[in-house]
């Protein structure tokens, strides 16, 4: 009523026509799916409020993961966006969500347009790049993240992403080495556990050991071996390198290679260590989603389920002398299960063949050798554990000289004495060199 006064009439009636369509348009939006945050900012003519109301709409959603509901809502503020700089950053958005949604085309549609708005930004290229990485086509995102790094050299992802991509296109064969303190058990925080996690990464860093991970870079899948101590940490390293973890292999049972329960007077205090239990908890990239398969040898996998907790009936069992672990969808990238008992009864060594080695800077086309703690450069694992065994080590060791061709490298379960070697250097320095059977039990007489 206090609009109705002299002079307010003109106001009065602008304001109840703006009420009355705001009140349309939110029935329409509400019928859509779409509720503008703020009604009195949806007025006509106020095409910067819309635009921010839908850019805020879509940014909430993509935060929780709702993809398809961000991209609707992108859209919504790509056609009300008010400047060419406002539509090149929202092009942006669209790619980053149509590679989240796994639309290629439509992610690399959108970043191509950037250019159009904001060819001076560098994200005009590394959205490009990063449409072009998905699709594998490495040679392109290779250039397109050069082209990035001229307008912001000191961005850090965007190196990492270049030399990934430059990687990707000399080998197929993906293979990292981890190693605490370095590459994993190195984050900090003030959580709740966080003194206990603090323990089991300095214990991690005292004993040295390698985690690794071997993979194809066609398929982007790869698996974990001897996951153990910082399972988040790993899987941070891969989806860094945009891998996907798609199954794990045990090299023997021991608690600083898959996990769980440690050795007293560390298992009296309830600490369990995380390693193959939490990763086997992982599922397969598909529809389907299964679990994926965890690896190792037959000897060793009632000792594993009963220190880590994983379903015995889940794990996938090496029988025999050696057995064959195929990584990623297309099965190029090969492993050679060998059956090397000695440290435990049922270690392995795990030879990658050398097709999907050739050109890598990790090996040779002879191949590698992720050797647990069978060998180690110049010497070999603890042959007085309860179930260590002199005697099968001496085999062991014999079969490893006859089939590792000397330009193997061999990449060790622990740093102890170098982060790799060669069959070559160890036949003629360390273990794998000739010894009689005689020699070697009395080397290790007790």
């Amino acid at each position: 009523r206090a609009w109705t006064t002299a002079g307010d009439s003109t106001d009065w009636a602008r304001r109840y026509a703006c009420r009355r369509h705001t009140d349309r348009k939110r029935r329409e939006d509400l019928s859509a799916g779409f509720v503008a945050p703020n009604p009195d900012l949806a007025c006509p003519g106020s095409e910067m409020s819309a635009f921010e109301a839908a850019k805020a709409d879509a940014a909430a959603l993509l935060r929780s993961g709702d993809v398809r509901g961000a991209i609707v809502k992108y859209e919504a503020a790509l056609r009300s966006a008010p400047d060419a700089a406002q539509r090149g950053a929202i092009h942006s958005n669209l790619s980053l969500c149509h590679l989240k949604a796994d639309d290629l085309d439509k992610a690399l549609e959108h970043g191509l347009a950037i250019a159009t708005h904001r060819p001076d930004w560098e994200k005009a290229h590394f959205r490009v790049a990063e449409a072009f990485f998905a699709k594998r086509d490495y040679a392109r995102a290779s250039e397109r993240y050069r082209s990035a790094l001229q307008l912001k050299p000191d961005d850090a992802v965007m190196r990492h992403r270049l030399k990934l991509a430059d990687e990707s296109q000399k080998s197929r064969l993906y293979f990292r080495q981890l190693l605490p303190g370095r590459d994993i058990c190195v984050a900090r925080s003030s959580g709740a556990g966080d003194a206990v996690k603090q323990q089991i990464f300095a214990a991690a860093v005292s004993m040295r050991n390698f985690v690794y991970v071997i993979g194809d870079h066609a398929t982007r899948e790869c698996f974990v071996v001897d996951a153990c101590w910082d399972v988040d940490g790993i899987r941070t390293v891969c989806e860094n390198d945009k891998m996907v973890i798609a199954g794990a292999i045990a090299t023997h049972y021991h608690f600083d290679h898959v996990g769980g329960t440690p050795p007293p007077p560390f298992d009296a205090l309830g600490i369990k260590v995380p390693g193959l239990l939490e990763v086997s908890r992982l599922r397969v990239p598909s529809p389907d989603g299964e679990p994926i398969p965890v690896y190792c040898h037959e000897e060793d996998a009632a000792v594993i389920a009963r220190d880590t907790g994983v379903d015995v009936s889940s794990l996938k069992r090496i029988v025999g002398a050696e057995g064959a672990v195929d990584v990623g969808s297309e099965r190029f990238v090969k492993v050679r299960c060998l059956h090397t008992p000695g440290h435990s009864p049922g270690s392995m060594v795990l030879v990658v063949d050398g097709a999907a080695v050739e050109g890598s800077r990790w090996g040779t086309k002879a191949g590698i050798c992720v050797s647990g703690d069978t060998i180690f450069p110049g010497s070999c694992g603890r042959l007085d554990l309860p179930d260590a065994s002199a005697e099968r080590m001496f085999d062991s060791l014999a079969r490893c000289a006859r089939e590792l061709d000397d330009d193997v490298v061999i990449y060790p379960g622990h740093a102890y004495n170098g982060e790799s070697s060669t069959a070559a250097r160890e036949k003629r320095e360390g273990l794998l060199r000739p010894f009689t059977k005689t020699q070697w039990m009395a080397m290790h007489a007790k």
